[in-house]
């Protein structure tokens, strides 16, 4: 048996490259931040707006389920 953090290193120290999914999910929500707070989404920021966000903020926001 392997240690995921073992398996998540660069391949150059012994690892499989793979990266790890709370990184990469927790990355890829900020950029969603990001990209909402910049008003530049297109239709996912509009489709995110209508069903989160109802009107609001961003940082108003008080949904708590979901990733």
């Amino acid at each position: 048996m392997v240690k995921w953090d073992d398996i998540c290193l660069p391949k150059d120290r012994g690892g499989l490259g793979i990266p790890a999914s709370r990184r990469m999910n927790m990355a890829l929500m900020l950029r969603w931040v990001w990209r909402i707070l910049r008003g530049d989404g297109g239709l996912w920021l509009q489709l995110i707006e209508a069903k989160y966000l109802q009107g609001q903020p961003l940082l108003a926001c008080s949904h708590l389920a979901g990733s």
